[in-house]
């Protein structure tokens, strides 16, 4: 009997749970989506290195998931926080009828139950259709060939099904915990609650404005001024920010009704001194939520633009950081502790020779030599000339890094392998080189000043107006110099001391990347096997163009999905939190627009307050959150552009659409159901 009722209590209201059963369906399709991965490599055909970063992405996103799940628990008990809110009277009725409050949470019991298996199946099938998507897509992103047949998961179907259980589970003893907190009085009344103003006075209301605003204030002014530094103060920026969000919202209602007022044209003119007071009344009792719901939006935007543009930036610099189909770094300078490098390391030219590699192998070579000129990145005259504090900041946190040196002749080698014309310099003359996009400012305010340093005990000036940033040798973009000069080939003593030697290969048809690194290895290991006593290589790294762009692309695949997941489970928590609770103030409000209809006031200018409310009761903390945003991505692209510069305008369309489609299709569900709840 009491399964029936709550059957029959579910399709009566199926209409109010529309927008809870599609959240609900919605998060188990993404749960299981972007926990497919480890299913998806099947039918793609990967290498080695993209077996490795599929497994890894696989990895991450089951610890992200975990995150997403307390993510989803919250909202879903939020949710039927004001579900049960809007059936007060319902229950309240329940029990004057005398029915035991046991039974009546066994009928809430059915009814999560019945909406939880509904929305679980349906959300399984939605995922089963999105991940067979998700897999094309991948496959395209590592441009690997497709071997498509039908895809399933066995492990994210366990982990999506526990996972939502024990959501389903957790809510069940929460709806049981809430309807036995409640007292009948406070049930049949429901309906007859008055929202008072959190602070009456306006003048406290404004100066509580006046205080969010100055918080807010120092918070970008932090992020902005002091740029990737910032990261060093997150803490209390986060901090100063939330209070300030929170201290806007609060004062926000207060605020609103002085201005509006004030202009009396505005204030009477139709619908809206009833518009203003419901919006009040909103901000005011749900102040708190509001921040939440900005802040939500922020980092929803934040992970989506970020991510996005951080796919968009690492496949520009592929081409950029793979000028040679091999490169291999011998390390001549300071070990990352301070300490010398040995001093029997032979030249890299020599051990190469000792190699004796295949002939037929190798298309092209060359040897890059760079130097430590006795020149330190603080240098008072290249710092006198940075006014930038985020670049002046990163560059004095190097004091102990030296400015390499690179001959003239080996950089104009590499660009002419590059496409670039070569350059000219006297013997008076440096040309400044960075590939650290981060410090672009610093670098082009030094280039402006153009101070007379000391290199190798001769006196030179910076030559050159603009810098390059591609690398020296396939490389990744990380791996880069924070500061370079190019010197004359005649100004480098004999005795310069080297730091590091790049050995560049470019391979013929007849063996690939992969290969060929299996077999330098090999003969590199051979070599000191053979000669244990002598000092036959010096230390290295080696990378080869199908490991950066493999690892480029994992890297921009990983960023891509986890900023997609997480930007879109915050963005429809965002939706669905303003959602219900404008719909549960539609049901507290219905007595007040039935008023209003007695009064003879117009269906379409009650439809028309209608929309107008919701419209700005989403945007405002839309508003507010893409302010932070703008801050926030301004401050996180210090470190994108360490990567290369990308096209941030491509992600924030991109981005701007996600809104548009999530948030926009919550908007317009939400107003279809606040006049539906008016009607019945």
């Amino acid at each position: 009997m009491y399964f029936k009722l709550a059957l029959r209590n579910v399709k009566k209201s199926f209409k109010d749970f529309l927008v809870y059963f599609l959240t609900l369906t919605f998060s188990v399709c993404l749960f299981y989506t972007f926990n497919s991965f480890q299913s998806q490599q099947a039918v793609m055909k990967l290498n080695s290195s993209q077996l490795m970063i599929v497994d890894q992405l696989s990895l991450l996103m089951r610890l992200v998931s975990i995150f997403v799940a307390v993510v989803l628990a919250f909202l879903i008990l939020y949710a039927n926080n004001f579900l049960i809110r809007r059936r007060k009277k319902e229950l309240g009725l329940y029990t004057m009828l005398g029915m035991p409050r046991g039974k009546i949470s066994r009928i809430l019991v059915y009814e999560t139950l019945t909406i939880g298996i509904v929305s679980l199946i349906s959300g399984m099938i939605l995922g089963l259709i999105v991940s067979q998507v998700l897999t094309a897509v991948t496959a395209n992103l590592f441009a690997v060939p497709l071997d498509y047949h039908f895809v399933f998961s066995p492990s994210a179907t366990i982990m999506t099904v526990f996972s939502f259980s024990m959501i389903f589970f957790i809510t069940m003893i929460f709806n049981t915990m809430v309807l036995n907190r409640y007292k009948l009085i406070d049930l049949l009344n429901a309906d007859r609650r008055n929202d008072d103003l959190k602070i009456k006075k306006v003048w406290m209301s404004l100066l509580l404005f006046v205080i969010s605003i100055t918080c807010l204030g120092w918070a970008y002014y932090q992020a902005l001024d002091n740029g990737i530094m910032a990261f060093n103060s997150l803490g209390s920026i986060i901090l100063v920010g939330s209070i300030g969000t929170v201290l806007f919202f609060l004062s926000l209602a207060g605020f609103l009704l002085t201005v509006v007022k004030s202009s009396k044209g505005i204030y009477f003119k139709n619908l809206n001194c009833f518009i203003l007071r419901q919006i009040n009344s909103n901000i005011n009792t749900n102040f708190i939520s509001m921040s939440i719901v900005c802040i939500m939006l922020l980092l929803s935007i934040g992970s989506l633009s970020t991510g996005l543009s951080l796919n968009n930036t690492m496949n520009k610099s592929i081409k950029n950081n793979t000028p040679y189909d091999y490169t291999l770094i011998a390390q001549y300078g300071y070990y990352p502790n301070g300490s010398k490098r040995n001093e029997e390391d032979i030249p890299l030219q020599d051990a190469a020779a000792r190699l004796q590699l295949n002939p037929s192998y190798i298309k092209s070579q060359s040897f890059i030599t760079t130097y430590t000129p006795e020149l330190t990145v603080d240098d008072k005259k290249l710092i006198a000339a940075v006014s930038d504090s985020t670049g002046r900041q990163l560059i004095k946190s190097y004091t102990k890094e030296a400015v390499v040196a690179i001959p003239l002749s080996s950089y104009n080698t590499v660009r002419k392998r590059l496409g670039y014309d070569t350059i000219q310099l006297k013997n008076n003359e440096i040309y400044l080189y960075t590939s650290v996009e981060t410090i672009s400012t610093a670098v082009n305010e030094i280039l402006d000043a153009k101070p007379e340093v000391t290199v190798f005990g001769n006196k030179v000036r910076i030559a050159n107006d603009s810098y390059d940033s591609f690398s020296l040798g396939t490389n990744s973009s990380m791996n880069g110099y924070l500061m370079a000069i190019v010197v004359p080939d005649a100004l480098i003593p004999k005795q310069a001391e080297i730091n590091e030697i790049y050995w560049n290969i470019d391979l013929t048809s007849k063996i690939n990347c992969e290969r060929f690194d299996s077999y330098i290895e090999k003969q590199i290991s051979t070599l000191v096997t053979n000669h244990p006593n002598e000092q036959q290589f010096p230390a290295y790294m080696r990378a080869s163009k199908q490991d950066v762009y493999d690892m480029n692309k994992g890297m921009a695949v990983t960023f891509t999905y986890i900023g997609i997941y997480l930007g879109t489970v915050f963005m429809i928590a965002s939706a669905v939190i303003l959602a219900l609770q404008q719909l549960s103030q539609a049901n507290d409000n219905k007595k007040r627009y039935l008023i209003l209809n007695k009064i003879g006031t117009e269906q379409r200018m009650i439809n028309r307050s209608i929309l107008l409310q919701i419209a700005i009761y989403f945007m405002m903390p839309l508003a507010l959150a893409i302010v932070h945003s703008i801050v926030g991505i301004k401050m996180v692209n210090t470190l994108v552009i360490m990567f290369g510069r990308g096209d941030i305008m491509t992600s924030s369309m991109f981005t701007a659409a996600i809104i548009l489609v999530i948030y926009g299709s919550y908007f317009l569900v939400t107003y279809a159901g606040y006049k539906n709840i008016l009607k019945s």
